[in-house]
């Protein structure tokens, strides 16, 4: 625009001089008309002033193209550098969009992640919770094992197999005792119960070393201590 005005005021000021000066040759004496030779009035048109001012007029419209043309470009650049911040803006929205998407991704997955592992914790917990539960059936299956077998050996040796002479009933514990005290042997012991079966203990003696004893204390040292254990 200041251009423009300038173009202008210097267009204005050549015209200005052209029309204030006119030609030197307007300069010197008046002369009488009569004296002068009168010519033919011609067609000739002094054109030096106007071919000044056709060629201001013409560097003024060259200089408006110019303009123009610079308008257009500096127009043009804008033009595309505002394409180019568009471009850069949805450039930048997408990488957001993006990124956050990653975010959103990794926080899923991180989720899972402590998902997973609070059900392994738990079913780690369960398993453990099993394992002592059924160490705990199995200490107490054991422990009734034992407790029977304890019930089951004091009834066995609370067993009455036999009577001594002087009533005294005669249980396998006082038999086990009295077996090991006096050294008899597991085929003297067979042969004591079996004796005693067919009610015929005083007929048949303990195997000694030398043969069987026949005397009428073949038992009575049995039946001592199983009379002492009584007590």
């Amino acid at each position: 625009m200041k251009n423009k005005i300038l173009i202008f005021l210097a267009v204005f000021f050549v015209m200005a001089n052209a029309i204030a000066g006119g030609d030197d040759r307007d300069q010197g004496p008046v002369e009488s008309f009569d004296s002068l030779e009168v010519e033919p009035v011609t067609d000739n048109v002094v054109v030096g002033e106007l071919e000044a001012q056709t060629m201001t007029l013409s560097n003024t419209a060259a200089e408006d193209e110019v303009l123009a043309q610079e308008m257009a470009e500096f127009e043009a650049a804008l033009a595309e550098e505002a394409r180019l911040a568009e471009e850069a803006r949805l450039a930048d929205l997408e990488w957001r969009a993006e990124f956050e998407a990653q975010l959103a991704e990794q926080a899923r997955l991180e989720e899972a992640r402590l998902a997973d592992l609070a059900w392994r914790a738990e079913f780690e917990a369960q398993l453990a919770e099993q394992a002592r539960l059924e160490e705990a059936r199995l200490a107490d299956l054991a422990w009734r094992a034992e407790f029977e077998a304890q019930l089951a050996e004091q009834a066995r040796l609370a067993e009455v197999i036999a009577t001594t002479s002087s009533g005294v009933e005669i249980t396998v514990a006082a038999h086990e005792s009295c077996q090991n005290t006096l050294g008899l042997t597991d085929y003297n012991i067979d042969k004591f119960i079996t004796s005693v079966a067919l009610g015929r203990l005083y007929n048949e003696g303990p195997q000694l070393d030398l043969g069987t004893a026949f005397t009428s204390s073949r038992w009575d040292q049995y039946f001592d201590c199983v009379d002492e254990l009584s007590k």
